[in-house]
């Protein structure tokens, strides 16, 4: 019997088909609707900006492009801002 030999290119095109690309929208759309339900709000801005951004690898990012964005997500110890992981806890909660 002979062994298993993957097709590493085919597999790596899979990230392009559009069924693929589609599954990786829809989910990126929960993703952010979640994010953007849990975010915190001053202004609106952060909630706002969040989105998903197509990456050339074929991953979906999900991002925001406010500037203190990493301030809210990762928090900062200089003035005890608290972190409030808006995004990772959005990923998170896609999993389940």
């Amino acid at each position: 019997m002979g062994s298993f030999q993957p097709d590493h290119a085919a597999i790596a095109a899979l990230v392009h088909a559009d069924f693929v690309k589609a599954d990786l929208h829809e989910r990126a759309a929960r993703v952010v609707e979640v994010a953007k339900a849990n975010a915190p709000v001053e202004s609106g801005r952060y909630r706002d900006s969040i989105h998903a951004e197509d990456s050339p690898d074929g991953s979906v990012l999900i991002v925001s492009d406010v500037e203190y964005a990493a301030v809210i997500e990762y928090g900062r110890r200089s003035d005890s801002r608290p972190a409030h992981h808006t995004i990772a806890n959005a990923l998170d909660a896609a999993r389940s």
